[in-house]
């Protein structure tokens, strides 16, 4: 894996190892997103749920993020977001949230200070099934509580509809291959 564009751009940065369970979101989706974002996350804070590696919330910061907080319950997982902060040399410009990343959004409350946020949202797939309930209340709950102009991407393997995102027609919907893509600035 590695870096795709900004200051950091074709720096590699360090894998799931064997992680069982995380799948990094692949170089050509992660381009992707981030050419439909443009300069939306340049000088603004990024939150990275389900964080895994961090490739996300890395990229962002690489292209111009003032700040990164990454959220991933498991701790060989935040030790890679770590070594990979260290690597690149982001590691004043990030937090790493040992922790469930719904816990984290319950407590989660922006101060007026913050401005607009760009929050990435790519739990396991498995979530989509198993947590579908919890997942459509968390995905509200930023909805509600994101500063006006922050910008919300959540990442699937299967379609993202009316059962997951509330106002459907407020998100720009995208499939590439098998993962799917949707993006809403509130």
């Amino acid at each position: 894996m590695r870096i795709i564009a900004g200051i950091r751009r074709g720096h590699t940065i360090q894998g799931p190892g064997d992680s069982r369970g995380t799948r990094p979101t692949s170089d050509l989706v992660r381009e992707s997103i981030f050419n439909i974002l443009g300069p939306e996350v340049e000088d603004r804070p990024v939150i990275d749920l389900f964080a895994g590696t961090g490739a996300l919330g890395l990229e962002a910061l690489s292209r111009g993020a003032v700040s990164a907080v990454f959220v991933e319950k498991r701790p060989q997982n935040a030790a890679v977001i770590r070594k990979n902060l260290a690597a690149l040399r982001f590691e004043g410009l990030a937090d790493v949230v040992v922790g469930n990343a719904y816990a984290w959004v319950n407590q989660f409350e922006p101060t007026g200070d913050d401005g607009p946020a760009v929050v990435f949202l790519d739990p396991p797939y498995r979530e989509y099934e198993q947590g579908e309930k919890k997942l459509r209340a968390m995905i509200q709950a930023l909805v509600d509580r994101l500063p006006g102009g922050s910008t919300i991407v959540a990442e699937a393997g299967r379609a993202l509809g009316p059962e997951f995102l509330p106002d459907p027609d407020a998100w720009d919907l995208r499939r590439y291959g098998d993962t799917h893509v949707a993006i809403r600035t509130l």
